[in-house]
């Protein structure tokens, strides 16, 4: 009987190989054309507390979709703001919350609020446009407004019980995956 033999290394090298290319190609939140525009450092409460002092500057804020309207002029988003991971995407604790922002659409990229129902995630990358005082549940408040520059919608996945964690893989997402979708038109 005659014994054929098999090489492993050219398929192991491959199947590594693929598996790299895979992890590799990962969703950018932050545009490259904007990315050295934003500003890391700027905090909610700081922003809160001094709008006028980064009045136009980009910053990356997440969170939860509490309401979505749209008048003549504009789409405004109502959203709960929650820390972002590594990913960027927001984190699933709404006691981490430092409260509300507004974010707008006056370029019509978002034409039917219905694409962002209550509970949807998000990561706004938004140009710094004041505060804006609401009344929500008899309470006045003032909340930050930004501009949307660029928009990621989550979906959530659950994750395969297999998944791969090997070299190329970014961010550790314990239970829950997301996957990212950029609103159409935004970050023109």
């Amino acid at each position: 009987m005659r014994s054929i033999k098999i090489s492993v290394s050219p398929i192991v090298f491959s199947t590594l190989l693929l598996l790299n290319a895979a992890g590799c190609s990962r969703y950018e939140v932050i545009p490259s054309h904007l990315a050295n525009h934003i500003n890391r450092e700027a905090s909610y409460e700081q922003i809160k507390a001094s709008p006028d002092k980064y009045h136009g500057q980009l910053i990356v804020w997440g969170g939860e979709v509490l309401k979505a309207t749209r008048d003549t002029n504009r789409t405004v988003v109502e959203i709960l703001q929650l820390p972002l991971n590594n990913d960027l995407t927001p984190l699933d604790s709404r006691t981490a919350s430092q409260g509300h922002f507004l974010a707008y659409d006056n370029r019509g990229e978002i034409i039917d609020p219905a694409i962002l129902p209550k509970g949807t995630r998000v990561t706004v990358v938004g140009e710094v446009k004041g505060v804006e005082k609401t009344t929500v549940d008899q309470a006045t408040d003032e909340y930050p407004m930004l501009a949307i520059r660029d928009m990621t919608v989550w979906d959530r996945r659950t994750p395969p019980s297999s998944y791969y964690y090997g070299y190329g893989y970014y961010g550790y997402r314990p239970y829950t995956f997301y996957e990212g979708q950029r609103v159409p038109g935004s970050g023109l």
